[in-house]
């Protein structure tokens, strides 16, 4: 039941204008509230308890901690009880209500927090799941968010005027509809992923009977052309049963959450793109905060990304993998014949030097013969 009220109206819609999905979140928490404060006095309301903590009739501190409570009983995860308390404390400080950092933090008792460790997504797991997919349209979405990190939803809504075929590695724009900081930005596509791309849009224009067009989203089927949010719920269903086949839909302790979700292809996008080159880059490739003082030109963050990332983001390319394999055999070849060179020069000069030792052996016997023979006088050493 959703209860708002013209107090509550007026601060969601100043919540809205910046981002639609904290609005749901602020009004959700909000509706919370109001469930608690009707189970303390039906009468009151999110509304009317702003006047009775303006005149100080009830204490701010003492009914958020009672709000905790609340919120703890209804069995609500530590996050999304963090989630709510700051919310609603957004909405009173929003109608001038006045909390203190330092006595909110002695009076009201937040729980803690523990998160577990992420679980890693290696490539092997990747190569295992898509080798195991059926699904092409799944198969290319996966070999995608391996390739550029983008996040899930991002992907979801890439459409085919957002990919640039013409350079290499192809250039993608992330738009920024369904960008999570609200900013476009140009991200790279490894070759691998992008010849399954083509192929999927070839076959998506043979089933339909005619061309994708550019405003087309990529990975759309006849019964959410229009909806990217729709296109990924349906790419999630068909990859959480994707996960039950290989075995790999472990959910967290005490959690509903698998350990392995969309986003953690993200993660090991990241992980591998800071391991192949650095922090500034990586952020800035996945979007994130980065150093103001890293710039480079689109051309040199290409390159960077095709000769030091994208063989590293490759998955099923067995070509790509046996060429690198390859290369970096032969590297190792020239290195090992470069150290028995160094090990041959070495023995030489050993050798010469024992020579020169053992010349030096027969002079000093030559002479002492001479000597003893009387044939010549020894040096004298005493002045």
């Amino acid at each position: 039941m959703q209860i708002l009220t013209s107090r509550v109206d007026t601060f969601l819609n100043s919540i809205g204008r910046n981002s639609k999905n904290s609005q749901k979140a602020y009004s959700t928490s909000l509706i919370h509230l109001a469930e608690f404060l009707k189970s303390i006095n039906k009468n009151q309301t999110p509304d009317s308890i702003i006047p009775l903590l303006t005149k100080g009739k009830i204490n701010i501190y003492e009914l958020l901690d009672q709000f905790v409570s609340y919120l703890t009983k209804h069995s609500i995860t530590i996050p999304t009880l963090r989630l709510y308390v700051a919310a609603v404390r957004s909405y009173l400080e929003y109608n001038d209500i006045d909390i203190s950092n330092s006595k909110f933090k002695r009076r009201v008792k937040m729980p803690r927090f523990h998160p577990d460790p992420e679980e890693p997504l290696s490539i092997q797991d990747i190569r295992e799941l898509i080798n195991q997919c059926r699904n092409e349209r799944l198969a290319c979405y996966l070999l995608l968010l391996i390739s550029t990190g983008m996040r899930a939803i991002e992907a979801a809504a890439l459409r085919i005027k957002d990919i640039d075929f013409t350079v290499s590695p192809t250039r993608i724009t992330v738009i920024r509809d369904y960008s999570k900081t609200k900013r476009s930005r140009i991200i790279y596509c490894s070759d691998e992923a992008i010849k399954q791309i083509r192929i999927l849009i070839e076959q998506q224009e043979r089933n339909n009977h005619r061309p994708k067009q550019p405003e087309d989203f990529l990975f759309t089927i006849k019964s959410d052309t229009k909806y990217p949010k729709s296109i990924y719920q349906r790419l999630l269903e068909q990859f959480e049963r994707l996960q039950e086949k290989v075995h790999l839909d472990q959910r967290k302790e005490n959690s509903r959450r698998h350990k392995i979700t969309l986003h953690s292809f993200r993660r090991t996008a990241y992980s591998i793109i800071n391991e192949q080159t650095n922090t500034d880059f990586a952020n800035w490739y996945l979007g994130h905060n980065h150093s103001v003082y890293w710039t480079h030109t689109e051309k040199e963050r290409r390159e960077i990304y095709s000769k030091r990332c994208m063989s590293s983001l490759t998955v099923l390319d067995y070509t790509l993998l046996d060429t690198q394999q390859k290369n970096i055999q032969a590297e190792l070849q020239v290195k090992d014949k470069q150290i028995e060179d160094l090990r041959k020069a070495d023995s030489q000069k050993e050798e010469q030097i024992q020579n020169m030792m053992h010349k030096q052996e027969q002079f000093e016997q030559m002479i002492q013969s001479l000597i003893d023979s009387g044939q010549l006088k020894p040096l004298n050493t005493h002045y």
